[in-house]
């Protein structure tokens, strides 16, 4: 009786080992991933929504109000933002991932690559040169990238693959105070052969 009670205990401890290193290792993303539009949300007809028109509101040329300095000010800041946001979204068809134990790279399109590190917080620069504090954490087989910059910036991205389908789900979540609303964006990703 304790033969068997010792071997079911040995079971338990093998199997406990092996989940919890399974656990603990870090989803594979390498590869290159094609943009599957079907299954994925329309960037550009989502960012005119959070983002609004893409011409600055007031002017005195047209016989609309004139804004305050201020206010203009802001409303080209948001049409900048806005064109900077559909910019990206043009690039969204083709992701590429490098990945090693302590970080992770994303490419996208030709010109457009961010290197995140698993092991500690750091710094960048984005494509308008503005600086951004970027962390990225493991959460069970996803993978979540932060980066955080001035004016309420926020970007969040969850990048979760699905083996089954041969699919990379990467959620998308951009806050900023000039958006009317966050941007939240589900884009299905396949991988190239």
């Amino acid at each position: 009786m304790m033969r068997a009670d010792g071997v079911a205990l040995g079971i338990v401890l093998v199997l406990a080992g092996a989940a919890g290193s399974l656990a603990g290792d870090p989803p594979d993303l390498r590869g290159t991933w094609r943009l599957d539009p079907k299954r994925s949300d329309d960037a550009r007809a989502r960012i005119e929504q959070v983002a609004g028109p893409a011409q600055v509101k007031g002017g005195g040329a047209t016989g609309l109000t004139i804004l305050p300095e201020a206010n203009t000010r802001t409303e080209v800041e948001r049409v900048e933002l806005r064109e900077w946001m559909m910019s990206l979204a043009d690039q969204l068809g083709r992701l590429e991932i490098e990945q090693k134990p302590d970080e992770v790279k994303l490419s996208l399109a030709d010109d457009n690559v961010r290197i995140f590190y698993l092991t500690r917080e750091h710094v960048r620069q984005d494509s308008k040169g503005r600086k951004l504090k970027c962390h990225a954490r493991l959460e069970g087989d996803r993978l979540v990238l932060e980066e955080v910059g001035d004016k309420g910036m926020r970007l969040v991205e969850t990048l979760t693959p699905v083996p089954a389908n041969g699919w990379l789900v990467h959620a998308v979540r951009f806050e900023h105070s000039l958006l009317k609303e966050p941007l939240n964006l589900r884009l299905v990703y396949v991988k190239e052969k």
